[in-house]
């Protein structure tokens, strides 16, 4: 059976499971690399707009748009000429579950998002399936329209039953999901730990401490970890950036973890408010951080934390691990990976002028929140943007997203700024989401502070050879500033040519070690 994407919220561990199909976005962004990045369509048909349009197989995963109000939507189904769904673009929202957000620029939304903490982006992840071909389209076309369609493309030959409006919108991994997501809203999380080992422990400035070393196959479902709350803030800021998280599994290199991160930044946690709390990451209404990302490992499993502060550091973990005889060799690694970058940019002040004029398609001086060689895929990050000691902040949530998988043109995914990769709108005023949220710090034009996540959960994106994930660090790369970002994927092992792995094939190749040796 093929899986659509959502069954992901219901059955983490599909997850980490080999995905056979590949991603794509159609967007309104600027096809000259500018920051025009509204009402740009595939073409126009009479007075209709298309979208987005795809042969099949493949499945509608997020519909995205700023500001739904104006236009009819129709999404067309295996070439059908009535359409599968036919609405007012505003109402789309609102038959579609699995959807969120406000929608729509003006004051009322302006003060609702941020008096009730939601976003002004209007998202759906209700999952369109096609057997055949899918196109959507905007009629009368709307000169102001700001959308993102992504889609998965299975491969050919793959049997997928196509969207009916009278069917499709209560299966069962639709009621699944909405369950999930009930839960979530109500404080329930997606793991249950009672069964974890808990235990208390201090270490002192450059200790550090084994969570978990398992020798077999296994998965590590859940983590927990709760820091002392009574500390002062900057004490606690200095250990959220210096306690490290450092798993390896199986055959990873002592310098090559699969986990390596800061604790703050590895659970969504920059010093931003309010705190992060997803469906996978986060920290919980005890005042816990928690990681659900399934962790499955065929050998062996070595988790430890490690403090590279200059204060001791007082906590309590709990540890969710099932021990298994043998796992399937189609679950990938899971890696997450900390990274910090201090780009350069013109800093232009003039908004109107050369700030939002500066063009860029290729990515080439963005920020990097992953660069990874092998068969992975990318299913989410964090990040930070810090533009306080910068020249300017001008256009600097105007930095748009974008994928390059495998130097394919047809994978490439242009987004349409920050705000709107995390499924927010018109500015940040700030919210939190199960797969996604934002939040602001500081002031504009003084020193001000961008925080974000995103988790790729109905929408992960494969790569076959490479994928790297970046953003402008302001539109075009305008703004200097400083980035820390957690980037989270899942990684085929056997294509991630470590120098243990060249080791042990020299071996076999001289003649040294049989081919089924263990090590």
């Amino acid at each position: 059976m093929m899986h659509l994407g959502i069954e992901s919220l219901s059955n983490p561990l599909l997850l980490a499971k080999r995905k056979v199909q590949r991603s794509t976005m159609a967007s309104s962004y600027d096809r000259r690399g500018g920051n025009h990045d509204w009402s740009n369509y595939i073409r126009r048909e009479g007075r209709a707009a298309v979208m987005m349009e795809s042969e099949g197989p493949g499945c509608i995963t997020r519909i995205w748009t700023a500001d739904p109000q104006k236009g009819t939507v129709r999404i067309f189904i295996d070439r059908s000429p009535n359409p599968a769904i036919e609405c007012p673009f505003a109402e789309l929202f609102d038959l579609l579950p699995l959807s969120q957000g406000i929608g729509g620029e003006s004051p009322e939304n302006y003060a609702r998002s941020k008096a009730e903490a939601l976003p002004m982006g209007h998202t759906s992840y209700c999952p369109i399936p096609f057997q055949h071909h899918c196109k959507v389209t905007i009629e009368p076309e709307d000169d102001y329209l700001y959308y993102h369609v992504n889609a998965t493309l299975f491969p050919p030959g793959t049997r997928i039953e196509s969207f009916d409006v009278g069917k499709s919108l209560d299966t069962e991994p639709v009621r699944e999901a909405k369950a999930v997501l009930d839960n979530w809203d109500s404080g329930k999380p997606i793991v249950d730990m009672s069964h974890a080992k808990n235990r208390a422990f201090e270490l002192a400035p450059g200790e550090e401490m084994t969570l978990l070393d398992h020798a077999g196959a296994g998965i590590l479902k859940g983590l927990h970890l709760a820091l002392r709350t009574d500390m002062p803030a900057h004490e606690l800021a200095h250990i959220r950036e210096n306690l490290w998280l450092v798993a390896h599994f199986d055959d990873d290199e002592p310098r090559d973890a699969s986990v390596r991160a800061p604790i703050g930044p590895m659970f969504l946690d920059y010093g931003q408010e309010p705190k992060p709390h997803s469906l996978f990451l986060g920290r919980n209404g005890a005042g816990e951080y928690y990681c659900y990302f399934p962790m499955p490992h065929h050998r062996k499993a070595h988790v430890r934390l490690v403090n590279r502060s200059v204060l001791p550091v007082k906590l309590m973990s709990a540890v969710l691990h099932q021990p298994e005889k043998e796992i399937d060799e189609d679950l990938f690694r899971f890696r997450a990976r900390w990274h910090t970058e201090t780009p350069y940019g013109p800093d232009h002040r003039d908004y109107e002028g050369l700030a939002c004029r500066l063009l860029n398609l290729d990515g080439y001086d963005n920020v990097e929140f992953l660069y990874a060689f092998g068969a992975g895929h990318f299913v989410g990050c964090g990040f930070n943007a810090d533009m306080s000691d910068g020249p300017t902040d001008r256009a600097a949530g105007e930095g748009d997203e974008m994928f390059f998988v495998d130097d394919d043109p047809r994978l490439t995914m242009y987004g349409t700024g920050a705000e709107d990769y995390v499924n927010d709108a018109w500015g940040i005023r700030g919210y939190v989401g199960p797969l996604s949220g934002d939040a602001i710090g500081g002031e504009w034009g003084t020193n001000v502070q961008i925080y974000g996540y995103r988790l790729h959960v109905a929408d992960p994106v494969p790569f076959i050879r490479k994928g790297r994930f970046t953003i402008e660090h302001g539109t075009g790369n305008n703004c200097s500033g400083h980035y820390k970002s957690v980037a989270y994927w899942y990684m085929d092992p056997s294509l991630t040519r470590t120098r243990i792995e060249e080791i042990r094939w020299e071996e076999i190749r001289t003649g040294k070690r049989k081919m089924n040796d263990p090590e």
